[in-house]
């Protein structure tokens, strides 16, 4: 891996692109996409290697509390340690956030690694949070 850089995204349909090829299928439609983009308290973050967009983070801030909404890493660009330097990176941006909260899918137990790496905890379960499959979400938690 080279030069690795971050910077925001160029559009809504380079974050659908990219949630196209991270996850098989957008969780997102690009309608859903676009006005995330819009809103004041969404950010976003795009991850460049070797000015090669390869993944991107997104979430919200509401006062001092930071949601994580997506993060989405290509295919070929796994297993590099990429999602824990984007998210890093992403996280050190918010001064003022106290705890980070995200869900992911109980099956999902990559991601969980990568989270549990970043000091997040498991602290419950949502039942039946995803569809396309129907599937149960661990909420994790991470004190800033």
């Amino acid at each position: 891996m080279n030069e690795i850089t971050y910077r925001q995204p160029l559009n809504a349909a380079e974050i659908y692109d990219l949630a196209e090829q991270a996850y098989g299928k957008a969780p997102w439609s690009l309608a859903t996409i676009e006005h995330d983009l819009r809103n004041q308290y969404a950010d976003y973050l795009v991850c460049l290697v070797d000015n090669k967009a390869v993944g991107f983070v997104s979430g919200t801030l509401i006062i001092d509390e930071l949601s994580i909404s997506n993060i989405g890493v290509l295919p070929a660009y796994r297993g590099q340690g990429l999602a824990v330097k984007l998210l890093t990176t992403w996280l050190a941006r918010f001064k003022t956030a106290q705890k980070v909260f995200l869900e992911v899918r109980v099956s999902n137990i990559s991601a969980q690694r990568v989270y549990k790496k970043l000091a997040f905890k498991a602290v419950a379960i949502r039942k039946q949070y995803y569809h396309n499959p129907l599937e149960d979400a661990v909420i994790m938690e991470k004190l800033l």
